[in-house]
């Protein structure tokens, strides 16, 4: 995770672990008032991610450390301070994501993860809760090319399960790499602090993208 740009005092901050015997990176999960709530395993080995999946629950014994994802922003409880003093949140998929712009942004990082490519109610109306100007929907890039099929269903996705949800409370706006700044299936976050502060500078307002 280093050399995907998470600094070592990032994953201190956030209690990132590694599990030897399991192989896997270990990631607790805390509500916006610091309360642990779940731990998640991402797999580092090939076979295992391809059976398993990247993410799973840390399992200790016969205990699984599971939780309900759609009921939790991850980052929320340590950037609930840069959330409200900037009035505006970015939502990104991943963990890795939020911890890549800590190490970009530190105390100034309004991001959290849904921890998936969908937006629950719950984290709805928290969002809206959080009395927000704006809110940036950040998605891993799942088009390889802009003007295909392929790029018109993502952006149907993104509409019908984050904009439409949230367009009539808040202003919202979307990164979307139209100049091939990004790999398939790359976070906004992936390639850097210059690359994501490009795709900032030229995020899409929901007007330009709508119906």
């Amino acid at each position: 995770w280093i050399s995907e740009g998470i600094s070592i005092q990032s994953m201190k901050k956030y209690n990132i672990k590694y599990c030897n015997w399991q192989q896997k990176i270990i990631i607790p999960h805390r509500d916006r008032y610091d309360r642990l709530i779940g731990v998640r395993g991402r797999n580092v080995i090939p076979e295992n991610e391809e059976n398993f999946g990247k993410y799973s629950p840390f399992r200790l014994g016969d205990y699984y450390f599971s939780h309900p994802l759609g009921k939790n922003l991850y980052g929320l409880n340590f950037n609930l301070e840069a959330i409200q003093r900037k009035r505006k949140i970015m939502i990104v998929e991943g963990e890795k994501s939020v911890l890549q712009t800590d190490t970009m942004f530190g105390e100034d990082n309004f991001t959290v993860a849904v921890c998936g490519s969908n937006l629950s109610e719950w984290q709805r109306k928290t969002i809206i809760e959080l009395d927000v100007d704006e809110v940036i929907i950040a998605l891993d890039k799942q088009y390889q090319k802009v003007d295909t099929e392929e790029y018109d269903l993502w952006i149907e996705h993104i509409f019908k399960h984050f904009i439409k949800p949230l367009v009539a409370y808040v202003k919202v706006t979307v990164l979307l790499d139209t100049g091939d700044l990004l790999g398939y299936k790359d976070s906004p976050t992936d390639k850097g602090k210059e690359t994501l502060l490009k795709l900032m500078d030229s995020k899409i307002y929901v007007s330009t993208i709508g119906e």
